[in-house]
């Protein structure tokens, strides 16, 4: 019998305890899912390597990833991009024991310091200890704290978000959503700079003017 799926745990008779253990595993699995990320980033670099999204009838891997894992497609672009970038330093079976969020940590350090095998040490601690221990260890690293925040949009202003992204990443290759939103503020802040400078030119153009 195969791992009983969450519709087949109500439809076959089970005792409470087994039925209990039942979810009790289906749940244990699918967080497991999310914390082995390097599996599942290394599955879609293989994907896109060996192109098997063209084999699969698809015009491109960005096509392939959409169909295949709408839901969580920005999290597999996040874990495919830590594991680019770690990879050439650090083999696949040490970075099946980092964290996720320690990963993202060592993304932030130079490549030296990555093949510290104390720092590697570190790493699989939780995201929070190995910080400090950088911190502690390694100040000249620069490394900043992170900050996790929920948004909450309405469909269609995601929509008009995600695609705009998608865009984006055509032009300046995979980046992360945060690498996105800098680039937005950047470009905020230049845009209102410039109109600063606008509407301080036209001032002192119309004080001229009224000295005349």
């Amino acid at each position: 019998m195969g791992t009983i799926t969450c519709p087949e745990i109500r439809e076959v008779t089970l005792s409470p305890k087994e039925r209990a253990e039942a979810r009790d595993s289906y749940v244990r699995n699918f967080d497991r899912q999310f914390r082995d990320w390097s599996d599942i980033a290394k599955c879609c670099i293989d994907v896109d390597k060996d192109r098997d999204w063209q084999i699969l009838g698809f015009h491109s891997f960005h096509a392939w990833l959409l169909d295949a894992a709408p839901a969580s497609r920005s999290y597999l672009y996040l874990v495919i991009g830590r594991y680019r970038e770690l990879a050439p330093d650090i083999s696949h079976e040490e970075l099946a024991e980092i964290p996720l969020g320690s990963a993202g940590v060592l993304v932030q350090m130079s490549k030296s310091k990555r093949q510290d095998p104390a720092v590697r040490k570190s790493a699989k601690k939780k995201p929070a200890d190995f910080l400090k221990d950088v911190h502690d260890t390694a100040p000249d690293q620069h490394l900043e704290l992170r900050h996790r925040v929920t948004l909450d949009f309405q469909e269609s202003a995601w929509s008009v978000i995600e695609a705009t992204f998608e865009k984006y990443k055509v032009m300046e290759g995979e980046c992360s959503l945060e690498t996105f939103i800098e680039f937005l503020c950047s470009e905020v802040n230049e845009w209102t700079l410039h109109a600063d400078h606008q509407d301080k030119g036209q001032k002192d153009e119309a004080d001229g003017k009224g000295l005349q």
